[in-house]
């Protein structure tokens, strides 16, 4: 307002309203409602009066102010006055505000036949516009619901108040596309589906008067088969054939043409023709036509895959960066070779993909459908070298909803260079987030886009709250700790420079939101067989449990690092590290090994088997060998050790010499069941044939990560004890000093035990690992080798 008062124009004004509104945003709704939006509505409302409105914004911002007040009636007032004279609209135009914001307005007030007679009039002035069909769906079956009937007062106002009048418009809406000799319209098409759907759900019997479901689908598809469009614009009206899928599916294969009896006659020979055959399979196995025998799935996808490779002599004049007309071939032989992976667990069929999916991206380098599928499958079969080759590019917002596509894998197998590096990237976006939409924001007071100021902010607070964004915090801190720490004193650098609290635990569990995007892969699937919304859910708080894990191990790990006293003196160490802050930093430690222990013990109850999404879900997190790994029961005994040695400390008993050697012997018997583990090998025997053990490598990675922890808790055991050390003309207890020399000896055991494991395990991870990289340059003699005999 000070720069308004300076100089009276209309922005400045404008920007402390839009503040205020923030305001209102930012607060609990009491003070809202109470005091910033009315405060906001009055100095609009100031203007309005005084006629000094300039801008379409100001105008969109009084009517926000007056939605969030809830004073519809007002808003709809205003809409009929001054917006009106500022919105008439062109005729023929595609979006008018006025009408549009009108009808919002009405459908909200439920005044049925005003909004109903607005969104009729909308769409014939644009047949294609799919919300509208929605909107003028749900106010026509809201006036049957109530049987309103039009009165003397409502007699001027032409809408559609019965099923009858609703599809005559519809009728009306398609035959005015027959007519056409150009170009047709999807959206009069889709909406007599949609409108047949409803009429079937409430058991109208005007349903009887519409096409049936299999005349009306056929129509589509002959119309508009050679779109890429055309499946999932149908896929959500496929199961009211019902009983007509094989004739529906006969009846477009004959009209293709492509059933003959030679090769040639096979093969499409256009790449609308190629278009309509591939519709022709998604939509079948939709319908659960690929519900084969293992052979039959095998052949199927050897026909095409032969499809593929002869369909790609019609896009030789294609741009590198365009898709080739017959990848989706490519795309559904991977998925019945993928669905006989699962009934079989064959691991050649996984290999064969790989190479399938390897060449047809030398052919399209641009397609992420393949280069999405290739990194899954690869995860599954424990490798990331190759990955790193397929270049996802993932792009600013892409690292919050594609990110987990590139991180999962490199944890997975133990690829920490790579795995740091994706993080860095990932965390650098989050990090310049803020700065980013507060230029956004700017720019949009600057040139009067009121409205997408809230939306900036909102999209900062999500981006805020992401899961993926705190799940990558805890992760780069624990990749730091694995690499970046030679010793004890780097570790001790590291740890001061992540700026931990190991007391406060600062993530917002409550707010945190799941942003991924698990929708940007394809998949023909039937229903019953895609991604649910409790899979989503149950994905969701499989990520946060890990995160929960990881949040905890770190914290306990901070504590422990920051409980070593550095005095001059022993008289200083006992006095500061029993009676000072070393105390609160042991009840904190204490705190966090008694939740982490819950926490692993919960996980243990939970995830009693590994589970495992639909190709196109998310990936499962590592809880599941993490638990039957026993990790967590190793790193809790780490803890405990470090516990007992500052307890050394003090002299009011509480550590018994038994503790120790009890630990020691817990320690010696996990360590037993972590080398068992990672001994088993990763080359396995399976369907008759060697296989490659992905389970195994990722056990050995989760091994390296707990005996790194390991190495730094037993870091601190070393710190503890050394002031402990006999002082020359001091004088000791001899049960202090047995005590002491007790625990001495035991760190030393635990200390040969570990030197042990990396002793017999080390040659396997450092051999093993680096070989999977070069995996890439033997798929291809798989591919030619075993491709044949499918």
């Amino acid at each position: 307002m000070a720069l308004y008062k300076v100089a009276p124009k209309n922005p400045y004004y404008f920007w402390a309203v839009m503040s205020i509104v923030m305001q209102a945003h930012m607060s609990d709704s009491k003070l809202s409602c109470t005091m910033y939006l009315p405060l906001a509505e009055r100095m609009i409302a100031k203007m309005v009066k005084e006629n000094k409105l300039e801008g379409e914004a100001e105008l969109k911002l009084y009517i926000m102010v007056l939605e969030k007040s809830g004073k519809r009636q007002q808003a709809l007032d205003f809409v009929n006055g001054l917006l009106e004279a500022s919105f008439l609209g062109t005729p023929g135009s595609r979006w008018n505000f006025y009408l549009t914001k009108k009808a919002e307005l009405l459908l909200r007030m439920e005044r049925y036949s005003e909004s109903n007679a607005i969104y009729r009039q909308l769409l014939l002035d644009d047949p294609d516009q799919w919300q509208y069909y929605q909107d003028y769906f749900t106010s026509m079956f809201a006036l049957v619901d109530i049987n309103w009937t039009p009165d003397e007062t409502t007699q001027s106002v032409s809408c559609d108040y019965t099923v009858e009048l609703a599809l005559v418009f519809i009728e009306q809406g398609i035959a005015r596309e027959e007519a056409k000799s150009s170009k047709k319209l999807r959206g009069p098409y889709l909406a007599c589906l949609e409108l047949l759907q409803l009429l079937l759900k409430r058991n109208h019997s005007a349903a009887s008067r519409l096409a049936s479901p299999l005349e009306q689908i056929k129509q589509y598809f002959t119309i508009f088969g050679d779109k890429n469009c055309c499946f999932s614009d149908i896929s959500n009206y496929l199961y009211m054939l019902e009983s007509e899928t094989d004739k529906f599916l006969a009846d477009i294969l004959t009209s293709l043409g492509l059933n003959g009896e030679n090769t040639e006659d096979m093969l499409a020979k256009e790449p609308k023709i190629m278009q309509r055959h591939v519709c022709y399979l998604a939509v079948s196995r939709r319908l659960g036509k690929h519900c084969l025998s293992h052979q039959e799935k095998l052949r199927l996808a050897e026909e095409l895959i032969h499809r593929h490779r002869e369909g790609l002599t019609l896009g030789t004049d294609l741009l590198t960066t365009d898709l080739q007309y017959s990848d989706n071939y490519c795309l559904l032989a991977v998925h019945l070779l993928y669905d006989a992976w699962c009934e079989s667990g064959d691991q050649l069929l996984l290999w064969t993909i790989c190479a399938l999916l390897e060449s047809a991206l030398k052919s399209s380098p641009s397609n992420f459908h393949i280069k999405l599928l290739l990194t899954k499958i690869y995860s599954y079969l424990g490798i990331y070298g190759p990955s790193v080759g397929i270049k996802l590019e993932l792009r600013h917002i892409q690292f919050d909803t594609l990110g987990y596509m590139c991180f999962h894998p490199a944890l997975k197998v133990g690829h920490y260079s790579a795995w740091k590096s994706v993080l860095t990237e990932a965390l650098l976006f989050f990090s310049t987030n803020f700065k980013d939409t507060s230029e956004y924001i700017i720019s949009a007071y600057k040139y009067g886009s009121f409205t997408k100021v809230y939306e900036f902010v909102q999209f900062r607070q999500r981006l805020n709250d992401s899961l993926q964004f705190a799940l990558l915090n805890v992760e780069k801190n624990i990749c730091d700790l694995i690499l970046e720490t030679s010793n004890h004193q780097s570790a001790e650098k590291v740890l001061t420079s992540m700026d931990i609290d190991p007391i406060i635990d600062e993530c917002k569990w409550e707010d945190l939101r799941d942003n991924r995007d698990l929708d940007v892969m394809l998949t023909w699937d039937p229903p019953h067989s895609c991604l649910t919304h409790e899979q989503r859910h149950l994905s969701f708080t499989e990520q946060k449990q890990w995160l929960r894990l990881r949040n905890l191990t770190v914290r306990a790990l901070t504590a422990a690092m920051l409980l070593p006293a550095l005095p001059l003196s022993h008289e200083s160490t006992t006095s500061q590290a029993v009676n000072g802050g070393g105390t609160n930093m042991c009840d904190a430690l204490l705190s966090l090994h008694d939740q982490l222990k819950q926490h692993v013990e919960e996980l243990e109850t939970e995830h009693t088997c590994e589970r495992r999404y639909s190709l196109q879900g998310p990936f499962c997190t590592l809880i599941y060998p993490f638990v039957t790994g026993r990790h967590g029961a190793l790193l809790l005994q780490f803890l405990r050790v470090v516990q007992c040695c500052f307890f050394l400390q003090d002299d009011t008993g509480k550590l018994e010499t038994s503790d120790l050697q009890m630990l020691t012997l817990e320690i010696d018997e996990s360590m037993k069941l972590v080398i068992g583990r990672v001994s088993e090998g990763i080359i396995v025997e399976g369907n008759g044939q060697q296989q490659f053990s992905a389970s195994t490598l990722t056990q050995a990675v989760l091994a390296v990560e707990t005996l790194s922890h390991g190495c730094l808790l037993l870091g601190v055991c070393d710190k503890l004890l050394q002031p402990l050390r006999p002082v020359t003309g001091r004088k000791k207890s001899k049960k202090k000093e047995e005590t002491v020399q007790q625990a001495v000896t035991s760190v030393i055991s635990i200390t040969t035990v570990k030197n042990s494991f990396f002793t017999r395990n080390f040659a396997f991870k450092s051999s093993s690992i680096p070989e999977l990289s070069n995996v890439n340059l033997n798929l291809f003699f798989y591919y030619y080798e075993f491709l044949p005999c499918y």
